[in-house]
């Protein structure tokens, strides 16, 4: 169909886009040690105080073996802690210590003021514009994901 060629292709270019305004292809989240995806772990984790590897792994869709090296890095650095779940012994949650939880409040702090300064010279309706772009391609795509799942 002509329409998913021409939506996948503009996908792709928005990609291109966006991915380098944010610095997000290297290996230096915001100029820090960690790649993207490491980042995003402590965010997770931040945000879902207790929760488990496999929780993490299929929200961001990631390998969880790749997942298990992250989380043991982020452990060696004194970042993450794990405790072991009274439901299943087999599992354990996830904990941020106080470093790491500065270290994902850091990463969460200047995330934002990055994409603030990108769109600080926007007027009303542009902002309005942008948010309703974004919400629609979410709702779209959600769409797309849950059907795939």
């Amino acid at each position: 169909m002509k329409e998913r060629v021409q939506a996948t292709e503009r996908i792709r270019e928005f990609n291109r886009f966006y991915l380098p305004v944010l610095g997000l292809l290297g290996n230096h989240y915001l100029g820090s040690e960690y790649s993207p995806t490491e980042a995003r772990v402590l965010y997770e984790v931040l945000k879902k105080d207790g929760c488990n590897a496999a929780y993490i792994a299929k929200l961001m869709n990631i390998d969880k073996s790749y997942l298990s090296r992250i989380i043991r890095n982020h452990e060696r650095k004194g970042y993450l802690r794990r405790t072991v779940s009274e439901k299943d012994t087999r599992s354990y949650k996830l904990h941020l210590t106080r470093e790491g939880r500065e270290r994902a409040e850091e990463f969460d702090r200047r995330s934002g003021e990055q994409i603030s300064g990108i769109i600080q010279t926007l007027d009303k309706e542009q902002y309005l514009r942008l948010i309703k772009a974004l919400d629609t391609v979410t709702e779209v795509l959600e769409q797309c994901v849950t059907v795939q799942r």
